[in-house]
């Protein structure tokens, strides 16, 4: 991993990471081995996974705690990093701020639109960073389309086609999810869009569904027909339980504008100019070279933030609207309705409102 110099003399951010279980094992090496942090403690409430998360990291047994609030209130630290189930994200969160720690979180946001906006407004009381791990963003394909994109290569963007197409099995808490594919995985590739554009939505249709082959109970295919800002329509369709050939975990990306093309297709990037049809040239575009994997480069990002005093590319200010299309896909999708952002968002804060207004009646 390359760091800026800047930073290569400063000391480490002392990290305590909360979750050790599956995806969390793999986290636990990306935190071990960034430069500028230091591991100082994990809590999980499984012994097994505190363990295993033991073996990985040669924590001694006083450094892994069975519950995060133990971990926070004995182990002196700096950030925490929060790799649990979605339904425990704003609870932990707030209680690792509470106890002085800037925070990132896997993604998504909370488990709930409702949830991301309540925690958004009690970010706003604390003055520590929270920012959330939009991995897929620091890819070196799609960094290669958003600077493609910077540098206006095709002109004015018009609309975006977009596919994904994967066959998975995993069990666990996602088997109970209703919207599986909507609420687990299209967030990545909404986000993906949101970065490449530059750009929010202005308001989404979607329809979700099950084919009957399916081995999840809720929904793993859906599409959506999203308008953006300057009026650029994408049209996103995903799979996870798809047949033939499957796409990567970025997805195929198809971005026309007045002046060509960029596709994003296997994860190589091919640039189309030329404005008469069928008279467009190719070229194939090499990928920018990352300094890091992508969830190495989301918490060198994050980190950089913290020694630095600015904001993370993907703080919850900026998060927050990839996570609020996706629970206006949702909502769509649920009532075959379009929902328009702007009133979703006003709709949920004033919903938010009444219940903080009832719970301090009744208190």
């Amino acid at each position: 991993m390359v760091l800026t110099k800047e930073r290569d003399n400063l000391s480490a951010i002392r990290l305590i990471q909360i979750g050790a279980g599956g995806f969390g094992q793999s986290w636990l090496k990306v935190a071990t081995e960034h430069p500028n942090v230091e591991l100082v403690a994990v809590a999980d409430i499984m012994e097994d996974n505190l363990r295993l998360a033991g073996e990985l990291t040669s924590l001694p047994p006083e450094r892994l705690f069975t519950s995060p609030e133990l971990a926070l209130s004995q182990a002196a630290a700096d950030m925490a990093l929060i790799v649990t189930p979605p339904q425990t994200h704003k609870e932990l969160a707030v209680t690792a701020m509470q106890a002085g720690l800037h925070v990132l979180m896997e993604k998504p946001l909370a488990h709930t639109y409702s949830e991301a906006l309540e925690l958004l407004t009690l970010s706003k009381g604390h003055n520590m960073k929270l920012g959330i791990s939009q991995n897929y963003r620091w890819r070196p394909p799609v960094q290669t389309v958003k600077r493609l994109l910077d540098e206006q290569a095709i002109g004015k963007i018009g609309y975006v086609e977009y596919e994904f197409r994967k066959a998975m099995k995993f069990g666990g808490w996602r088997d109970n999810y209703k919207e599986i594919l909507l609420e687990d995985m299209s967030i990545h590739h909404f986000d993906i869009m949101r970065f490449l554009l530059g750009a929010d939505p202005v308001d989404v249709m979607a329809h979700s569904f099950r084919p009957d082959w399916s081995w999840f109970s809720g929904k793993p295919s859906a599409s959506a027909v999203i308008r953006f800002e300057q009026d650029v329509h994408v049209h996103y369709f995903g799979s996870w339980v798809s047949r033939g050939q499957e796409t990567t975990w970025n997805g195929d990306i198809r971005i026309v504008g007045d002046r060509g093309a960029i596709e994003m297709i296997g994860d190589e990037v091919k640039l189309w100019l030329g404005e008469a049809p069928h008279q467009a040239v190719c070229q194939d575009i090499e990928l920018i070279v990352m300094p890091c994997d992508d969830r190495a480069s989301s918490l060198d990002n994050f980190v950089a933030a913290v020694v630095g005093g600015t904001e993370p590319a993907t703080s919850i200010g900026d998060n927050i609207r990839s996570f609020e299309l996706t629970c206006a896909a949702i909502r769509s999708a649920q009532t075959g309705q379009r929902i328009n952002i702007s009133e979703f968002r006003q709709r949920t804060e004033a919903e938010n409102a009444t219940v903080r207004s009832v719970r301090h009646t009744v208190e």
